[in-house]
């Protein structure tokens, strides 16, 4: 990346954060500005953006959304609104960027609410000793985890009132443990998973058996926010 490039992005991030911080000060929003770079092992990515949104409403609104990757200005200064119950496509020429901007939501490099689970499905399970019941069911484990801290911080920070807290309960109780084994062999037996194949190690399975295991976490979390990385291949 040349000198040029790293200049251009990061006056195009400053200004960007610039114009969150004040928007957030017009509409009396609390909310911190989040500016965040993320790294990986080819791509750097830069991400701001403004939650616009109250913090516990059921739809989110970003403001001043930019995202840079590749020291290429893919999205500048525009508004994110994701609705619940609604279903969004991206539509674009292949590099123009729609893995990044699914990427920097699924890791919350904008400021998404805690209570929205969300899950991204892009790739197959990474091999392991563990078998598709064990990797499903441990998924589930750690979203009842996540789901209880939740919910104690937003008892201690809104009260028993706060009507968020209610729909965390809910679901709490619709992903309810007991019943974890049952409805996981359910989801994989649709899938196609046999009890031999149910009890393979996911090492010992191919790239496709792999992504179904993937999917099968999906289904048996139902998550609030589902991201679907090219999901007809």
């Amino acid at each position: 990346m040349g000198r040029k490039d790293r200049g251009r992005k990061k006056l195009a991030a400053e200004k960007a954060k610039r114009k969150a911080a004040q928007e957030a000060k017009r509409k009396g929003n609390k909310t911190e500005v989040v500016l965040k770079k993320v790294e990986t092992k080819d791509s750097y990515r830069s991400v701001t953006g403004v939650l616009t949104s109250r913090k516990l409403a059921r739809d989110i609104k970003i403001g001043s959304f930019s995202l840079i990757s590749w020291g290429n200005e893919l999205i500048m200064d525009s508004d994110l609104e994701l609705t619940i119950g609604r279903r969004y496509g991206l539509i674009g020429r292949n590099g123009s960027g729609k893995s990044e901007f699914l990427k920097c939501i699924a890791n919350r490099e904008v400021p998404i609410p805690d209570w929205v689970d969300l899950f991204l499905l892009s790739e197959e399970q990474k091999p392991s000793e563990k078998t598709a019941m064990e990797i499903v069911i441990g998924k589930a484990e750690s979203e009842i985890a996540r789901l209880e801290k939740l919910s104690e911080d937003i008892l201690e920070e809104e009260g028993p009132d706060s009507p968020t807290l209610q729909d965390i309960y809910d679901r709490m109780e619709q992903l309810d443990p007991s019943t974890f084994k049952a409805r996981a062999g359910k989801i994989l037996r649709g899938l196609g998973f046999g009890d031999d194949m149910m009890g393979k190690a996911t090492k010992d399975m191919s790239g496709g058996w792999r992504m179904r295991v993937s999917l099968a976490e999906a289904l048996f979390i139902k998550p609030a926010l589902m991201l679907l990385d090219e999901p007809t291949n």
